[in-house]
Parts: structure tokens; C-alpha cells; sequence
């Protein structure tokens, strides 16, 4: 087993080198590893992105965390679980409503959703399943199902 990342070694890295593990470990939170360094990175206060990247603190971020935690929106992703599409395919529309042409893939937007509904999903005993591609007029491309 390879030795866990510590905050030191991430202080003495460059933004660029921080952005590109906070990034892979976005789109790794089926791993328990990557969901503690983006936590660690975030918590650390020390820059991990360029500026046009949304990452957690921003009002975007916060907009897509308070339609991922929404009581009535988790019953539009479970009910997408349910029938086996990814949940992302219930609440888009949503973040897409809010947020407008701020959601995209290049600023890491879905990339964000993605991850606030896998936690949100985690914390309920959801399962990882396979990523599905997402309907035509989505702006993202795929997203990961989930199951019990």
C-alpha cells in the first residue's frame, strides 16, 4: 500500500500540481483516499485551481450543494436510482435552472455535481454503479448510476 499524502508534502507543491490531484480525486470518490485529500486541499486554505475552475467555496459550488442536499431533490435522485438512470440526469435540469451557462464541464461544473451526489448518495448507503451516458441536451456527457 503506497504511503498517504500528507498536508506538508501538498504545502510544498505548486497550484498546478494541487489542482491536478484535487481534480483527479473529484472524479475518484469512490475512493475513500481521494474524498480525504479533497478535503484536506480544501481545508488547507491553500490555493488548488485556476481561477476559472469552480471548486468548493464558490457560489456555484454552493448553488449545486444546496440542490445535491435539498430533502425534496434527493427524492428526484433516488427515484432516478431507482429505475436505474444516474441521479445527476434528475437534478441537472435544476443546476442548469440556477446556475445557467456557469454549469459546464470545462470549469469543472460537472465534475462538481458528480461528486456532491456520489457523497450525498455514499452517506445514504448507496453504491458506485457504472457511469451511463446522460440524455441528449445534458451538458454533461455521462454520469454514474448507483445502487443499495
Amino acid at each position: 500500500m503506497s504511503k498517504q499524502i500528507s498536508l506538508e508534502q501538498i504545502a510544498s507543491w505548486t497550484t498546478e500540481k494541487r489542482q491536478t490531484l484535487y481534480r483527479n480525486c473529484m472524479e475518484r470518490i469512490d475512493n475513500p483516499e481521494a474524498v480525504r485529500l479533497v478535503e484536506l486541499i480544501v481545508s488547507s486554505g491553500l490555493p488548488y485551481r485556476k481561477s476559472k475552475e469552480i471548486a468548493h467555496g464558490d457560489p456555484e459550488m454552493t448553488a449545486i450543494e444546496i440542490i445535491v442536499n435539498s430533502p425534496a431533490h434527493e427524492v428526484l435522485m433516488l427515484d432516478a436510482v431507482a429505475h436505474g438512470q444516474p441521479p445527476l440526469q434528475a437534478i441537472e435540469p435544476l443546476i442548469i435552472a440556477r446556475l445557467g451557462a456557469d454549469y459546464r464541464g470545462d470549469n469543472g461544473g460537472t465534475i462538481a455535481a458528480g461528486y456532491l451526489i456520489a457523497k450525498r448518495l455514499y452517506a445514504l448507503g448507496y453504491v458506485k454503479g457504472p457511469a451511463r451516458k446522460m440524455p441528449e441536451g445534458s451538458v454533461a456527457k455521462t454520469a454514474s448510476t448507483f445502487h443499495k
